[in-house]
């Protein structure tokens, strides 16, 4: 390879390089962020099912919740908290409630980005279940 060609070379990769690796962290980001969704709403759906149970409970949904999201999730530790609570937000809370006939497992909060430069501080997360209370009658 003559001189000029190496040059040239070093410089297409020296343009090349930021691009392709920006595309690459940006493609693994996305698919992290799309299997911590997953993990809310399976989360989501595990506590509703564990509320509307004959006999189950809104502390009972939030900690089966609870515990599927410290599986899931990486580097968060997410909380017992509802929306409108005086204490500070979490970075990733759940908040069940018991309706009359319903239960409900909402999930909520950031998830820190593996690429902050390109994303910013942290990601969505948001999902919600409702379930109708099971009633057993002999």
């Amino acid at each position: 390879m003559r001189r000029g060609q190496l040059g040239a070379a070093l410089m297409e990769f020296a343009l090349a390089w930021p691009i392709v690796l920006t595309l690459v962290l940006g493609a693994v980001q996305l698919t992290v962020w799309a299997s911590e969704t997953m993990t809310a709403r399976a989360a989501s759906l595990a506590g509703a099912r564990a509320g509307s149970v004959a006999g189950g409970t809104p502390e009972q949904a939030t900690e089966v919740a609870l515990r599927i999201l410290r599986i899931g999730l990486v580097g968060v530790h997410p909380e017992a908290w509802c929306p409108g609570a005086s204490l500070s937000t979490p970075e990733v809370w759940v908040c069940s409630r018991a309706e009359a006939a319903e239960v409900s497992v909402e999930v909520g909060g950031t998830v820190p980005s593996l690429v902050p430069a390109i994303f910013g501080a942290g990601l969505p997360l948001h999902a919600e279940v409702a379930l109708q209370k099971e009633l057993f009658t002999p």
